[in-house]
């Protein structure tokens, strides 16, 4: 800051004394004047080694954008993304219907085996069925004529 003095009258010449007086008073001015910047410039903290962190940091992040900015999916649009998952969706649901009627036809293959099972079981005890009704039909009509026999030669 500059401080404007008003200029006193001029001097004498032959005054100089006075003149160096006031070249004096002017110098310990400017003195005083350096000194007050420099103990305001002591006063200032010392940024450096944040902004060496700062750099450092900025570094990273720029080691760190250029190792991703080469990748394949930061150069697709939302559209080519969409469309990309579109055709996926497609195929995935081609997919599916496959396996659903895979095991809808292996569940079809396993029904007709269990029903198959079920009738067989259901003819092996029809037969036995059968099978007993017959024998208990040959025992009572081979007593009844071994009663009809017994009866007759009596």
């Amino acid at each position: 800051m500059t401080v404007k003095r008003p200029r006193s009258p001029t001097p004498p010449a032959n005054d100089a004394a006075a003149a160096f007086d006031q070249l004096r008073s002017e110098v310990s001015l400017l003195h005083a004047a350096i000194e007050g910047l420099t103990a305001a410039k002591e006063k200032l903290p010392d940024y450096a080694p944040t902004l060496r962190k700062i750099e450092a940091r900025l570094d990273r992040i720029d080691q760190w954008h250029a190792h991703i900015a080469d990748k394949p999916a930061l150069q697709l649009t939302p559209a080519v993304m969409a469309d990309e998952f579109g055709k996926r969706a497609v195929e995935v649901r081609a997919e599916d219907r496959k396996a659903i009627g895979d095991a809808r036809d292996a569940l079809s293959r396993e029904l007709g085996r269990v029903e198959g099972m079920i009738k067989q079981r259901r003819s092996n005890a029809e037969q036995d069925w059968w099978v007993t009704w017959a024998a208990t039909g040959g025992i009572l009509f081979g007593a009844y004529f071994a009663l009809i026999g017994v009866a007759m030669s009596g």
